[in-house]
C-alpha cells in the first residue's frame, strides 16, 4: 500500500474517536464542533465528512516529531491468484514498517475533507462514533469489484493513535470472501529536531 493511501486510510480512521455515551443520541455539526465528538448511525459519507470537518479543531494532532508504523496483519484472499496470495501472506509476516516525520504547526491547519469524497463515494456508515479517545466505525461501499465492508477500531489523542482496519470483500459472481486487516500506529516523540 502506498504511503498516500495509508495516510488516507489513517485519516479516514482518524476522523473520529468511539463508543461512549450511546444514550446521547446522534451528533450534529454544531455538537461536533463544540465537543469534538461524533455519533452517527446509518449516515452518508457526506454527513460523516461534514461532522469530521466540524470536529477537527478539537481532535487536531500536535505538531512535532512523529513516529508512524504500518503493518499488514493478515490477508486471506481465497479467490485471488496464487502468486498474489503468496505475496500477501509474505507481507503479513513482515514486521511493521516505521517512518518518522516532522509535523509542523501549519500541517495542523484545517484539512479540506472534501478531498476524501472520491475515496468514500458510494459509501455509507452504519456506525460512526468518535468519543473519549476511541474510534468505532463501520463503512459499507459499492465498488466495481464487489461490495466492501470496513470496520475501523482504535484510539486517538493529540499525541498518539492506534487504528486497526479490517476490510471484507466478495467479488461479483464469487462466493469466496477476501479479508484483510491492517494496523497503523503513531506517537509524538517530542519537538522536531533542527
Amino acid at each position: 500500500m502506498r504511503e498516500t493511501d495509508m495516510r488516507k486510510l489513517v485519516l479516514l480512521a482518524g476522523l473520529g474517536v468511539a463508543l461512549a455515551g450511546c444514550d446521547k443520541g446522534p451528533s450534529t455539526e454544531d455538537s461536533a464542533r463544540s465537543s469534538g465528538e461524533i455519533r452517527l448511525e446509518n449516515a452518508t459519507a457526506e454527513e460523516v465528512m461534514k461532522q469530521a470537518a466540524a470536529a477537527q479543531e478539537k481532535n487536531r494532532m500536535q505538531p512535532g516529531e512523529w513516529e508512524n508504523t504500518f503493518q499488514l496483519v493478515s490477508a486471506d484472499m481465497p479467490g485471488a491468484p496464487e502468486m498474489l496470495r503468496k505475496k500477501m501472506a509474505e507481507e503479513a509476516k513482515k514486521p511493521p514498517s516505521t517512518t518518522r516525520e516532522c509535523r509542523k504547526a501549519e500541517d495542523a491547519k484545517a484539512m479540506d475533507f472534501t478531498k476524501l469524497a472520491p475515496a468514500t463515494q458510494g459509501c455509507t456508515f452504519p456506525k460512526y462514533v468518535m468519543a473519549n479517545g476511541k474510534v468505532d466505525a463501520k463503512m459499507e461501499c459499492k465498488g466495481p469489484f464487489g461490495p466492501v465492508k470496513m470496520t475501523i477500531n482504535g484510539t486517538q489523542s493529540p499525541s498518539s493513535y492506534d487504528m486497526t482496519v479490517t476490510t471484507e470483500q466478495t467479488p461479483p459472481g464469487g462466493s469466496a470472501q477476501s479479508k484483510m486487516t491492517i494496523r497503523a500506529t503513531g506517537k509524538r516523540l517530542g519537538e522536531c529536531k533542527g
